[in-house]
């Protein structure tokens, strides 16, 4: 009788664990579905915005200070995407191409990337490290 009564729980034990991954599969199934319609056209829709926000970064006078071996520096590029062919950006570094050297050390460049409003060729107001799309467009008054 308790060999009888030891196969029976092992198969509810069995049946258990099997109904356990079938329900763990079907759940973690529906949580990597995403949407599919109109993502083609937010993609298009975000790169048209961020070209128009880093076209009006530039027509405000606003230029990023960096320099080609910095990780920041590229992290801000990436993040801009293709809009950042828009920016106004000048190479710090010596070895950079096309350094301007000379600029970076007017501006008082002490860290990469340094985004700066200039009007007239004087400095208006400047943020240093990193910045979000938000705290460009706050600090310039673009749009997103």
């Amino acid at each position: 009788m308790k060999i009888k009564q030891s196969s029976s729980i092992k198969k509810v034990i069995f049946v258990l664990i099997i109904l356990g991954v079938v329900f763990l599969a079907g759940y973690l199934i529906l949580q990597k579905k995403t949407p599919v319609a109109n993502t083609g056209n937010q993609t298009s829709s975000t790169s048209s915005n961020l070209n128009a926000f880093a076209q009006c970064l530039s027509e405000k006078g606003v230029k990023m200070y960096g320099s080609y071996i910095c990780s920041a520096c590229a992290a801000q590029k990436k993040g801009l995407g293709e809009a950042y062919q828009y920016i106004d950006y000048v190479e710090c570094h010596p070895n950079g191409p096309n350094p301007q050297t000379d600029l970076c050390l007017k501006r008082n460049i002490t860290k990469t990337p340094t985004w700066i409003l200039e009007k007239d060729g004087a400095v208006v107001k400047r943020l240093e490290g990193f910045q979000s799309h938000e705290d460009l467009a706050s600090f310039s008054g673009c749009k997103l």
